[in-house]
């Protein structure tokens, strides 16, 4: 099960990648900022992996617990679907200031998905040596 949770936090940071990708292709088909209801569809790709993130969030979570990895993994791994729904909800709520910590928050989760992947793979391959 530590494979399984290795490789959906693999799966959920590559997603996050690609939300970053789809943020800027939606920035830029919109041109001008504007934020009308037209706009909608240019954002849609990005709603949608947003809660495809979530439900990979939610797998990670539950593949820490069932593999028994400890406290702090659990804790991390519940990080990962609280952030995307807090991101959800930044969005498309309050004043400008406040929507404009969606792009921070999004930061954050890719440096913890990002640098918390890259610590499992290397441990992954010192526990397992090649050749």
């Amino acid at each position: 099960m530590r494979a399984a949770h290795r490789v959906l936090l693999s799966v959920f940071t590559l997603g996050v990648v690609v939300q970053f990708f789809l943020a800027g292709l939606g920035a830029f088909r919109v041109r001008g900022g504007a934020s009308s209801a037209r706009f909608d569809h240019v954002w849609g790709p990005h709603r949608t992996l947003g809660n495809v993130l979530f439900i990979v969030g939610l797998l990670v979570l539950v593949a820490a617990i069932v593999a028994r990895l400890g406290r702090v993994p659990v804790l991390l791994s519940l990080l990962l679907p609280l952030l995307v729904f807090i991101q959800s909800v930044l969005a498309g709520n309050g004043p400008a200031w406040v929507r404009a910590f969606h792009p921070v928050v999004a930061v954050v989760v890719l440096a913890l998905a990002g640098s918390w992947t890259g610590r499992l793979w290397r441990e992954h391959r010192v526990a397992v040596p090649a050749g």
